[in-house]
């Protein structure tokens, strides 16, 4: 049976793009932060490697007023609730996850969407039901017997749990086509708070979504970028960490606790996760050809650098997408994925990629990929 492979990927950013020094100093010039709290600011905004955010609403590069409706760091206004936050989630997530879609689509020019037999969706900032693979489908025009499954709230990671059910679909099912597509809009959840996680938080995380075709079967055979054949996945979570990255549902938006010690948890246990990935694969480290890692933060890269024995140059291209799109969530995994897609010459076969993300509890996701 020929190894079920991605054979596309799309991704997406919203129009309103937000300079990060702008950012800081409109949170700098709001009113109820002390001395103290603004250069802590300063150094969390100076150190994230971030240049650039986008949002599906334009008010994040303005002051406050009244008619924001996230956007509030004077403390003036309550915090949206998360009714209001969740109205805005609706009206734009599926809208700019088809647009991924069409991306991904964009790359397969001899194949037909309405061939899909097969949708994943995946998101932690936002849900609602008829939801996001249903209207991906009417907007798709898709066949409304496709099989769709949701996978929700498991952050960061998600990504790979969604190849990972594309990749179980397509061994079970050999002529299954399956498209997973994926939103997060994670300035919905601005909060105004002097907590530094927090505010971490706030200078991290920004709006995208990304999408892949995966199938058995050969799609285009004209295609101009390499296909990544699914080899391996390997998951564990730490459960002593369990409590330095949670995600939950507040009164009056999703809450993150990000604490400090997610670099340190990332460092001590990533070796020996991707060691088993290895043994499953019948790799060893030196196999490995390209680097594909959750860009959760600068640290989070210099983290996973250290344990690996790697360096900075087979890690830029995570770099590149931190630093052009900042943090979004789940689907920036796929973002860096895409960069070698555009980038690997469609003759370059048999190169191993490792992939890795990382979410709450704290879980540690990976998979190996092979171009094709």
């Amino acid at each position: 049976m020929t190894n079920p492979s991605i054979q596309s990927i799309g991704t997406a950013v919203p129009a309103y793009k937000i300079s990060q020094d702008l950012h800081y100093n409109l949170l700098a010039a709001a009113n109820g932060l002390s001395r103290a709290e603004q250069l802590s600011l300063k150094m969390i905004y100076s150190k994230c490697g971030i240049e650039f955010r986008h949002s599906v609403l334009n008010e994040f590069a303005t002051a406050d007023q009244s008619e924001n409706r996230i956007w509030h760091p004077s403390g003036q206004i309550p915090n949206t609730p998360v009714a209001e936050r969740m109205a805005v989630y609706e009206e734009f997530a599926a809208g700019l996850c088809a647009e991924s879609v069409r991306d991904a689509l964009h790359y397969l020019p001899n194949f037909q969407a309405r061939e899909i037999t097969h949708v994943v969706t995946f998101s932690c900032t936002g849900m609602y039901a008829p939801g996001l693979d249903i209207q991906l489908v009417e907007e798709l025009h898709l066949e409304r017997s496709v099989e769709r499954t949701c996978i929700n709230f498991m952050g960061c990671y998600a990504a790979i749990n969604a190849f990972k059910a594309a990749w179980h679909i397509a061994r079970s099912q050999p002529d299954a086509i399956i498209l997973i597509a994926g939103v997060e809009l994670c300035s919905l959840h601005y909060q105004k708070s002097h907590d530094p996680n927090q505010m971490i938080a706030n200078a991290l995380f920004a709006d995208g979504a990304a999408a892949a075709i995966i199938s058995s079967r050969e799609l285009d055979a004209k295609r101009s970028h390499p296909a990544f054949c699914i080899r391996n996945f390997y998951s564990e979570f730490e459960q002593s960490a369990s409590e330095d990255m949670v995600w939950r549902i507040g009164n009056s938006g999703f809450d993150l606790r990000l604490s400090q010690e997610v670099p340190n948890v990332v460092r001590e246990n990533i070796k020996a996760l991707v060691d088993k990935l290895y043994e499953k694969a019948g790799l060893r480290q030196e196999d490995i050809d390209y680097y594909a890692i959750h860009p959760g933060g600068v640290k989070i890269l210099e983290s996973c650098e250290a344990a690996l024995g790697i360096n900075k140059q087979d890690t830029n291209a995570s770099y590149e997408v931190l630093r052009e799109n900042g943090n979004m969530s789940s689907v920036t995994v796929m973002f860096v994925l895409k960069k070698y897609m555009d980038t690997l010459p469609a003759y370059e076969t048999g190169k191993n990629i490792l992939a890795c993300a990382f979410g709450p509890g704290i879980t540690m996701e990976s998979m190996i990929l092979r171009t094709c």
